[in-house]
């Protein structure tokens, strides 16, 4: 009799303590890239893999020397379509860029050499560092710069200084030309006809 109620006892712990340290709070995650060849994760495959990692990961880093990979999904805007309505396209752009990598196109007036091309947006680029904007550039033409930012909300802010320097002609993003004062009447007159 004694060892019946032995059983039971060592049973009725045995699934308690199944019950309690068996299981985490936390939700579980797909693990769908244990058993998948590596070149055949998916993207999903491929973030899952790196939560996982950051979860057991025991050196947390600060947030100023985290890579962009943490903070697009913190910084990507919760867009309401009422919160559109009435506002100018630029306002639209600025709240659709937020987060999001831009590239922007300029253009230096006159008939400049590739040397000088790099001079002139040498200048508007450390005016652009100084103001603490993120922004690379990258000569592509002899009188054709691109400039990448890493947050696009910023390109509108960065387009006004450019087309307020004596030599820029023209800024484009997404394919809409903006003129800055080196452009002439005429310049602005063919992007219409066409």
């Amino acid at each position: 009799m004694n060892s019946f109620y032995f059983l039971i006892i060592c049973f009725i712990l045995l699934y308690t303590f199944d019950n309690t340290n068996g299981h985490d709070d936390r939700p579980k995650r797909e693990k769908t890239h244990l058993k998948k060849d590596p070149r055949d994760y998916t993207d999903r495959d491929a973030d899952s893999l790196f939560e996982e990692w950051e979860d057991n990961d025991e050196d947390i880093l600060p947030e100023d020397e985290r890579d962009d990979y943490f903070f697009r999904s913190k910084n990507r805007p919760n867009i309401r379509p009422e919160d559109l309505v009435g506002k100018p396209q630029e306002e639209i752009m600025k709240l659709s860029k937020k987060g999001q990598t831009l590239m922007m196109f300029a253009t230096v007036s006159g008939s400049p050499t590739r040397r000088e091309t790099e001079q002139i947006t040498q200048i508007w680029w450390s005016g652009l560092k100084n103001a603490l904007y993120d922004v690379n550039r990258y000569v592509i033409d002899d009188n054709r710069i691109l400039l990448v930012l890493s947050d696009g909300s910023q390109g509108f802010d960065v387009k006004d200084f450019l087309v307020q320097q004596d030599r820029c002609q023209e800024v484009t993003i997404d394919n809409k030309p903006y003129y800055g004062k080196g452009a002439k009447e005429e310049d602005k007159r063919k992007k219409k006809d066409l």
